[in-house]
C-alpha cells in the first residue's frame, strides 16, 4: 500500500454491507488495466482457443454450483468471462479485533509455546462475522492452457501486507499447476488454510495506520483508518447475523413448531418467538388491560417489552389502546393527580384541594365535593343517606335524577370494596382475597403484599420469620382437603346420636392425627413413626413433637433433644 493511501483519511461510506467489501468498481478497474498490457502476448491457434473458451464454460458452471449465491457473475469485458467469489471465514465461537500499539508497526511478540503478549495489544471488539475476502477473477482467452486468470483479492478490512501475502500464494499456486483450471483450488486455499495466515490466535490484529513501499495490483486492502475500518465491521457483523436468522429454521418457545427467521421476532433479550404467538400473547393481556404481563414469554426472563417491540407486533387501534393504558397507569402512579368531578379534567391537587383547569370548579381532593376548609370529609355511606334524601324531599329533573343514580350506584360499590378488600401499598388498588394463601400479588402493579398486614414482601421469608401466617386456621380443612377434628361438644353429640356403622365410616377419615405448622399454620401428616415434617404449604420443615421449626435435623433430634422416631 503506498504511503498516499494509507494515510487517507475519507469518510467510511453509511452501509458496509458486501458491496463495500467487494470494491467491485476498483477490482475492475485494475483487472482491465492488466488485460489490456497483455494484449496481443499469446497468439493461439482457433482450435485451441475455443478448448480453452469451452473449459472456461464448464468451470464457471462448476463454481456457480459449488458455491451458489457466493459467487456473482460480472459483465463480460471485450468478451472476456468475469466473476465474483466471496469468502466467509466461519468464526464459531467469534474473533477479537485487537490493536497492536507498537510505535514501529511490528508485531507483538509470542512466547515458545505460541501464546501471544497481550502487553502490547488492546481490545477493540468481538465479531461473530468477517467481512468477506472476494477474489476477483477475469478470464483472459488463454487460460487455462498458457495464461494464468487476471485477478484481485479484496479484503478492505486487512492490511495490504496480508493481503498481498494472499496474492503471492495464489501465484505459486498457478505455478505448480500450469495450463489446469486453477480458480477452484485459489478458493479451496483460502477457504481452508489462509486463516492462519491473516490472524494471530484466532484474534485480527490492526497496525494502527501502517504504510508500504510497493504496491501489489493484485491486493485492494484497508485504505481508511482503523477507527473508520471497526465501525465498518461492526455494521457488518450486525448485518450478516440478521440475514443469517432471517434464513435459518428456530424453535418457538411458545408452541414449539420450527420455521424461518422471517416469521419470528427477536427480543432485546435474545429469545425467539413466533410472531402468531408473540402476537397472541400481546393482544390477549392488552384487550384485558393487564400490561404487567406484557413481558418476555420465557419463564426464567421476564423481561419487559419495549415500545418498538409492540407496535411492530400489535396493530394500529390495539397499540393505541396499549398506550392508553400505559398513560392512564402512568397518572395513576402520581399521588397529587385527581379528576374534577364536573368535567373529568386531570387537577394537581395541593393539600387535599384542587383546583380545574377546564372549569375552574374548586373542589375536595378527597370527597371530591366543593371545597370544605376545616370540615371533616363525608363519608360514603353519608353521601348516600343525603343523596337519597334529597330524592325524597323534591322532585328532580330525569338528567340530574339519572346522574345522581349512578353516583350512588358508584357509593355503593365503594362501600363494598372498602369492607372486602385491602389497598396495594405499591399503587393502592383495591384487592380482595377469595381463597388461598396470604401472600397477594396486585395485578396493576406486580407487587407482593401481605394480606393479614398490608405490608410490602419479596417473597415468603415474611411468614416465616414473622407474626403473620401463611394461611388462615379456620380454612385449612375445607381449602386442602384435610380433615379436622370437631372443636364444638354439638358436633360431637351430633355423632353419637348416628348409627353405628356410619359412625365408623364417617369418623374413619378424623381418626388421622394432624399436626399444624408452625411457619404457616397448616396441618400436616406424620407419615409413619417420623416426627421430622415437611409442610406441603410453606416447604418448611418442623418437629411434630415440640411443633418448633427444624433448621437441622442432626441438631434437633438426638440424645438431648427430640427424638426423631415414636409410635404414631
Amino acid at each position: 500500500m503506498s504511503s498516499e493511501a494509507s494515510s487517507s483519511s475519507s469518510p467510511p461510506p453509511a452501509e458496509g454491507g458486501d458491496g463495500y467489501w467487494a470494491a467491485r468498481e476498483e477490482a475492475a478497474a485494475r483487472l482491465e488495466a492488466m488485460a489490456a498490457r497483455a494484449l496481443g502476448e499469446d497468439e493461439l491457434s482457433a482450435e485451441q482457443l475455443e478448448t480453452n473458451n469451452q473449459l472456461q464454460e464448464d468451470e464457471v458452471l462448476a463454481l456457480q454450483a459449488i458455491y451458489g449465491d457466493d459467487m456473482v457473475i460480472l459483465e463480460d469485458k471485450a468478451g472476456l468471462r468475469s466473476f465474483q467469489i466471496f469468502v466467509r471465514y466461519p468464526i464459531p465461537n467469534g474473533t477479537k479485533v485487537l490493536l497492536n500499539l507498537h510505535a514501529n508497526g511490528t508485531m507483538a511478540a509470542t512466547d515458545n509455546d505460541g501464546s501471544q503478549d497481550i502487553g502490547e495489544l488492546v481490545y477493540a471488539c468481538s465479531l461473530k462475522h468477517l467481512p468477506p475476502v472476494v477474489l476477483t477473477c477475469l478470464l483472459p482467452r488463454s487460460y487455462p492452457s498458457t495464461c494464468a486468470p487476471y485477478f484481485t483479492i479484496s479484503a478492505k478490512w486487512l492490511d495490504e501486507p496480508k493481503v498481498s501475502y494472499l496474492c503471492a500464494m495464489f501465484d505459486e499456486i498457478w505455478t505448480e499447476l500450469p495450463g489446469q483450471e486453477v480458480v477452484y483450488r485459489w478458493v479451496d486455499w483460502l477457504n481452508s488454510s489462509s486463516w492462519s495466515c491473516i490472524s494471530l490466535n484466532d484474534n485480527i490484529i490492526f497496525v494502527p495506520d501502517g504504510t508500504s513501499d510497493v504496491a501489489d495490483e493484485h491486493a485492494i486492502a484497508r485504505k481508511l483508518l482503523v477507527d473508520s475500518t471497526i465501525p465498518l465491521m461492526q455494521n457488518y457483523n450486525e448485518k450478516r447475523s440478521q440475514e443469517l436468522f432471517l434464513k435459518n429454521l428456530h424453535e418457538c418457545g411458545i408452541c414449539l413448531s420450527e420455521n424461518t427467521g422471517i416469521n419470528f421476532i427477536k427480543l432485546p433479550c435474545h429469545h425467539l418467538f413466533c410472531m402468531k404467538c408473540m402476537e397472541s400473547h400481546c393482544r390477549i393481556h392488552v384487550k384485558e388491560g393487564n400490561l404487567t404481563m406484557l413481558i418476555c414469554p420465557d419463564t426464567t426472563c421476564r423481561s419487559p417489552l419495549p415500545p418498538s417491540i409492540l407496535k411492530s407486533i400489535l396493530g394500529d387501534d390495539c397499540y393505541m389502546r396499549w398506550e392508553s393504558f400505559a398513560t392512564q397507569k402512568l397518572l395513576d402512579t402520581m399521588p397529587d393527580l385527581v379528576y374534577c368531578p364536573r368535567c373529568d379534567a386531570a387537577c394537581l391537587e395541593v393539600d387535599n384541594d384542587a383546583q380545574c383547569p377546564e372549569c375552574f370548579f374548586t373542589f375536595c381532593a378527597l370527597c371530591k365535593e366543593r371545597r370544605h376548609v376545616g370540615k371533616e370529609c363525608l363519608t360514603p355511606a353519608e353521601k348516600i343517606s343525603i343523596l337519597r334524601e334529597r330524592h325524597k324531599k323534591y322532585s328532580l329533573p330525569e338528567k340530574q335524577l339519572l346522574k345522581e343514580q349512578r353516583e350512588i350506584n358508584e357509593l355503593l360499590d365503594v362501600c363494598e370494596v372498602l369492607r372486602n378488600s385491602k389497598q396495594c401499598p405499591s399503587c393502592k388498588m383495591a384487592i380482595s382475597k377469595t381463597y388461598g394463601c396470604n401472600k397477594m400479588t396486585c395485578r396493576n402493579c406486580g407487587k407482593f403484599f401481605c394480606y393479614r398486614c398490608n405490608k410490602a414482601i419479596s417473597g415468603y421469608n415474611h411468614f416465616w420469620y414473622g407474626d403473620c401466617l401463611l394461611f388462615e386456621d379456620n380454612n385449612q380443612g375445607r381449602r386442602f382437603g384435610i380433615f379436622e377434628e370437631p372443636d364444638d361438644e354439638e358436633d360431637a353429640d351430633d355423632d353419637e346420636d348416628a348409627d353405628d356403622g356410619e359412625d365408623l365410616e364417617e369418623l374413619e377419615p378424623e381418626l388421622v392425627r394432624l399436626y399444624p405448622c408452625p411457619i404457616c399454620g397448616r396441618r400436616n401428616e406424620k407419615f409413619s413413626t417420623n416426627n421430622h415434617i415437611l409442610c406441603i404449604g410453606c416447604r418448611g420443615h418442623y418437629c411434630a413433637l415440640c411443633r418448633k421449626r427444624v433448621l437441622r435435623s442432626s441438631g434437633h433430634y438426638g440424645p438431648r433433644g427430640c427424638q426423631q422416631h415414636t409410635n404414631p
